[in-house]
């Protein structure tokens, strides 16, 4: 078995899936933040690491007023320029796994 064989437990498609999520690490602190709280609060992340994480950034001087943050709770991926991903247009683990990648985002923020 190669070291990819974690990867065979998902489903079809993935893959190309994959290569179609937005590139976190170019999302404004804020616009993580945000995201982070979409979420929490719809169930795709839980625990006290997320909501850890969450209350550190939101904490910071002018985090939940900024229009990246306002966006981010609504479910966008701020990826620079005129582009941005909607966390809506994905479906379940996919949704998580994008959930999880912003919490990865976030702690490294932090």
């Amino acid at each position: 078995m190669s070291g990819m064989s974690g990867m065979s437990g998902m489903t079809g498609g993935t893959g190309m899936m994959s290569s179609m999520l937005p590139n976190i690490s170019s999302a404004s602190t804020g616009n993580v933040a945000g995201v982070l709280s979409y979420c929490v609060q719809n169930n795709y992340l839980s625990g006290s690491g997320a909501t850890s994480a969450l209350s550190s950034l939101t904490g910071k001087q002018d985090m939940t007023s900024s229009s990246d943050y306002k966006a981010g709770q609504q479910g966008q991926i701020l990826t620079g320029g005129s582009n941005a991903f909607s966390l809506s247009s994905l479906k379940g683990q996919m949704k998580q796994k994008v959930c999880n990648m912003v919490l990865s985002r976030a702690k490294n923020l932090l």
